[in-house]
């Protein structure tokens, strides 16, 4: 069973310095995707869709950690997305993050809930190629030792050479 180990306090202010630092970068990026310049002076013209997802990746880092932050950074996440948030706004014209309409679709299969199939693209169809008469249905085979089962979520791989 794992341990819940305490850090010394070098290690502790070593990581907060890491974090606080992995936070204002991230809200740089986002501040550079949605347009603002760097301090060389380099833009681009905003992407609000990319914005949007960098915003709501920093907003789900600060729900993952909430209660295992210290006051430090905590306030630097708070106004590192207060920041953005307000960057978001002033690049869509007025428009706040949580109003820009969402993807129809999901943009991973995961996002799917476990029980249903993941919908796969239906293969290209021939152009009006004849087919063939279907077999005639045949017998069933005799019985033999069933094969174990295997789980419906193991994937098969083949690899071949060609």
């Amino acid at each position: 069973m794992a341990e819940i180990q305490k850090q010394d306090p070098a290690t502790a202010g070593e990581m907060t310095q890491r974090f606080v630092q992995f936070i204002i970068m991230q809200a740089q990026q986002i501040l550079f995707v949605l347009g603002n310049p760097t301090p060389e002076g380099d833009s681009m013209p905003p992407n609000l869709e990319g914005g949007r997802m960098l915003i709501d990746q920093l907003e789900m880092i600060q729900e993952k950690t909430k209660g295992n932050l210290n006051s430090q950074e905590a306030k630097i996440m708070e106004e590192a997305l207060s920041r953005v948030r307000l960057a978001f706004v002033q690049a869509s014209g007025g428009t706040p993050v949580g109003m820009m309409p969402r993807r129809s679709q999901p943009a991973y299969p995961q996002d799917l809930p476990e029980d249903e199939p993941v919908p796969q693209p239906e293969p290209p169809r021939a152009a009006a190629q004849p087919t063939a008469p279907a077999p005639a249905p045949t017998a069933p085979a005799p019985a033999s030792t069933p094969a174990p089962a295997e789980p419906e979520n193991k994937k098969k791989f083949t690899k071949t050479y060609g």
